[in-house]
């Protein structure tokens, strides 16, 4: 498991030192052993009962040293608890959860606060008629727990690097360190250079993904930021150096975008209604080109180092460019007019440079989605970290709402084999039946499957009537009004812009989208990508819901 993180060294992979890791890392052992016995069956008789047994002790242990550590309750005066391997131990525990997380506290019994509140009574057809409750109890409300406690441990993290001086110039307890004696001096600095740049990309990350400011002032950020160039702890800990250097590089441009994008929400609104947002997807995407050119290469990073840089690029790559696709979705709420309340006749107004943005949404989500499909045939799925499966989540509720905005029918069925072939990895390679995955592939499978059956349909009404179909089922509407006397439509050819334009290959020419081809279900607010009415920064789950898929009529 751990070559999927960034955060240890390879210091206690050694057997000689594990002597070490129990006498003076007693946070990071128990933390270690704790993640270790929820994914490692105990072999023999019972094996089963003694692995959940011995998860659940193991992590009310590491309960106790956390609380040690919060109130400063060590038994000796040379405290064994404040060190660097307890930052590395928080940040283990954000990446790995237990499995209590998904239950109510043991001494409080059935907290009420812990049961989530149903939403109004819905006319669902399908055989599962809760299954919108369902997405809030079995996604929302996890990955709300997920957010909150890894956002309290990594607050921790940073609270005990600042009193341990990791990120001043001179360690200020070299000399009287726990590790004196057994870690060398170079072996120390690396250690801390590492926990240094872990705290700005998981904090800064985590405060991105659920909309908070980040925990880490501007100027600490510019410290590490300033020095992260630096190679001269040690050649083993290239590879790493790079997949941090990248992942930082990367951190920050997501965050710039968000900063630009929705600083508030009267700001984001007047980018998105003016066009102006376009001007600001131009300043990004050659950004993202340079990244990619620079960074993504697999001979600079470990296989597992570059998974995890594809996958974070890959994202930040569809959070941006998912723009266009909220632009589209406010043009149409704001020509609607207030007495239409007909979803059928409201008009799309995707243009040419919009279905660029929706298809750079469907290429990123897609490309994500086949790398978690290749870590199922590996093997390496089942032991992933829980921000892999927040970003398996949020991919495939961006493509499913790409999708559903417009798309032909080729790229239409290559994105759904991709996301039966998730369903299917997420479900091989379950790790227990309380898992995010698990809950997740039935959920997704659901959705996949009505909004295969609502797209097909609305292919099948296209091609009856064509002259009548109303423009929330048709292509988009700046290439849809031109037309010629037997009703083929005509559509301009796209321009693009070859040295500002990323990852763009894949884009089809617009002349050759025939009205038949072009698949689109009928608008819903829901359809957008962010819930900007109540924020205006980053939604706390990307891609947010899918409530589109379950108004449709089936």
């Amino acid at each position: 498991m751990s070559p999927l993180s960034p955060i240890l060294t390879n210091f206690y992979a050694n057997h000689k030192n594990h002597h070490w890791l129990v006498a003076r890392d007693p946070v990071l052992c128990c933390t270690i052993l704790m993640i270790s016995s929820r994914y490692h069956v105990l072999p023999g008789a019972g094996g089963e009962s003694r692995n959940f047994f011995i998860h659940h002790r193991l992590w009310q242990h590491c309960q106790q040293l956390v609380m040690r550590l919060t109130f400063g309750q060590e038994k000796s005066s040379q405290s064994k608890v404040r060190c660097i391997g307890t930052i590395e131990a928080l940040l283990l525990m954000s990446e790995w959860h237990p499995r209590s997380l998904h239950f109510p506290p043991e001494i409080d019994g059935w907290d009420s606060d812990l049961i989530s509140t149903a939403p109004e009574p819905e006319n669902h057809t399908d055989s599962d008629s809760s299954s919108p409750n369902k997405w809030l109890e079995d996604m929302i409300e996890p990955a709300r727990r997920s957010d909150q406690m890894s956002w309290m441990l990594l607050g921790s993290a940073l609270s005990l690097a600042h009193e341990l001086g990791v990120f001043e110039a001179e360690d200020k307890d070299a000399n009287n360190s726990e590790y004196v004696g057994f870690i060398t001096s170079d072996q120390l600095k690396l250690r801390r250079l590492r926990v240094q740049r872990l705290l700005y990309v998981y904090i800064n990350q985590l405060a991105w993904r659920i909309g908070c400011m980040s925990l880490m002032p501007q100027s600490l950020n510019h410290a590490i930021l300033g020095g992260q160039k630096s190679r001269e702890l040690g050649r083993s800990g290239d590879e790493w150096l790079t997949l941090m250097d990248s992942w930082m590089d990367l951190t920050k441009l997501a965050k710039s975008v968000t900063d630009l994008f929705f600083p508030s929400v009267a700001f984001a609104r007047q980018q998105l209604h003016s066009g102006r947002y376009i001007g600001l997807l131009d300043h990004f995407r050659p950004l993202l080109s340079q990244w990619k050119e620079k960074y993504l290469q697999p001979h600079l990073h470990d296989k597992p180092f570059f998974d995890i840089i594809f996958i974070e690029y890959h994202f930040v790559r569809v959070y941006t460019h998912s723009v266009g696709m909220q632009a589209v979705v406010e043009r149409a709420l704001a020509d609607t007019e207030p007495n239409n309340v007909d979803d059928e006749v409201r008009p799309m107004n995707i243009d040419s440079i919009d279905y660029e943005f929706i298809q750079e949404v469907i290429d990123g989500s897609c490309q994500i989605l086949r790398k978690v499909t290749q870590l199922a045939e590996k093997g390496a799925l089942r032991f992933s970290p829980v921000r892999i499966f927040l970003r398996i989540t949020s991919s495939s509720i961006f493509l499913m709402k790409a999708l559903s905005l417009g798309t032909r029918q080729a790229k239409f069925r290559e994105s759904l084999e991709i996301l039966e072939k998730c369903i299917q990895s997420l479900r091989s390679n379950a790790l227990d039946d309380i898992h995010l995955s698990t809950r997740y592939a039935t959920l997704l499978d659901m959705h996949v499957s009505r909004l295969r059956r609502n797209l097909l349909a609305s292919s099948k009404t296209m091609k009856n009537s064509r002259g009548t179909t109303t423009r929330s089922s048709m292509a988009p509407q700046s290439w849809a009004d031109q037309g010629t006397s037997n009703n083929t439509p005509v559509y301009p050819a796209m321009q693009q812009d070859a040295t500002s334009v990323s990852d763009m290959n894949f884009v089809p020419s617009l002349n050759d989208i025939a009205a038949d081809d072009w698949l689109s279900l009928p608008f819903d607010p829901s359809m957008a990508p962010f819930g900007i009415s109540s924020g205006g920064q980053f939604p706390a789950y990307e891609g947010g819901n899918l409530n589109f898929i379950w108004n449709l009529p089936s």
